[in-house]
């Protein structure tokens, strides 16, 4: 029978963190799992939520045949609560309907755990209401946020929580859960496994649909950015910007191409995530490396700008021009201004 901490694929640091406090009983008040999508952060969450209630707990991990650990699998447990964003945002009427939970004691287990999934989806007003609730937090309560990057956060918020960083991971996890447990061909995994970037969900998306022939596409399509015409580049971002899914995946391609740039700048090995051909391995070579790392920056810049709505031609132009600008050896000059 597969064990709680079991089911999440990787990050046995972090467990081993959590099964420390779990086994000393000293628990902080609010914890915060940090890191990349796709690397287990929720579902970590979930499964330290039933070991702080499990009446079997090991010292381990939680037992997965108690009442609590079925209710809590079943959606069922009262001390197990999600906020989870409604729409494209955790709002403050959210927060307020927390707090007013919170004024109780947890019904049957030793504390009342409350999972703020995707935290970086809180509105200001929301976040300010948390604040004060985290300020001064309700006794016997445990407070689980998980956000991509703490900087999405308030600091005030981050301050009050007991930050966990969560890795991505190894590429060889990545391969063997794709083979064993999504029956992948093992070609195809190596391929995809190479893209995900430690990344299990994006190597999940990857194998639907023809999606790794189209990040091959999205290569192409900036490798050539450095040949277009001004004229060109801007028809190509306008179509490219009609496409209401993906794009924030085809940036995170693109990232992960620009990261090969980096490595080929600074180091002699020729391994990387993408074939780089070899003109652009020569162009990469002969770059100023502030400037490859000012691009991977704007390209992270734009990431944050789409998952906060904002127009999506303008931001492709954004991204698309400093490319062109690089690779053309142009770097110094500020197109995103």
């Amino acid at each position: 029978m597969t064990m709680s901490f079991e089911k999440v694929l990787g990050q046995s640091r972090s467990k081993r963190f959590l099964q420390q406090i779990g086994r000393t009983g000293h628990l902080p008040h609010a914890l915060l799992f940090s890191g990349m999508e796709g690397i287990g952060k929720t579902a970590l969450a979930f499964e330290f939520a039933k070991l702080v209630n499990c009446p079997e707990f090991d010292g381990l991990d939680a037992c997965d045949r108690c009442a609590s650990c079925r209710k809590a699998d079943s959606g069922h447990h009262p001390d197990l609560l999600w906020v989870r964003s409604d729409g494209m945002f955790i709002k403050v009427d959210q927060i307020r309907e927390l707090r007013r939970q919170t004024r109780f004691r947890p019904f049957e287990g030793r504390r009342r755990v409350i999972i703020l999934a995707d935290a970086q989806n809180l509105r200001e007003e929301a976040g300010n209401a948390l604040l004060k609730l985290l300020e001064e937090p309700p006794d016997r309560h445990l407070f689980i946020l998980t956000v991509l990057e703490p900087q999405m956060l308030l600091p005030t918020i981050v301050s009050r929580c007991c930050h966990v960083r969560l890795q991505p991971l190894e590429d060889e996890l990545i391969r063997d859960h794709l083979v064993a447990r999504l029956d992948i061909p093992a070609p195809v995994a190596r391929d995809v496994t190479r893209l995900c970037g430690g990344s299990l969900e994006r190597a999940r998306w990857l194998t639907e649909d023809g999606r790794l022939a189209h990040w091959k596409e999205i290569l192409e399509t900036a490798q050539r950015l450095r040949r277009l015409s001004f004229f060109d580049l801007f028809d190509l971002t306008a179509r490219w910007a009609l496409k209401k899914e993906d794009l924030e995946q085809d940036l995170e391609c693109i990232k992960l191409w620009v990261r090969d740039l980096v490595l080929c700048r600074l180091s002699d090995s020729e391994a990387s995530t993408f074939d780089l051909d070899d003109d652009l391995r020569r162009i990469a070579r002969n770059l100023d490396a502030e400037d490859l790392f000012s691009l991977y920056d704007t390209i992270e810049q734009a990431l944050q700008r789409f998952r906060l709505n904002a127009n999506r031609q303008l931001t492709l132009e954004g991204v698309c021009l400093a490319i062109k600008d690089i690779l053309n050896g142009q770097g110094s000059r500020n197109t995103l201004s």
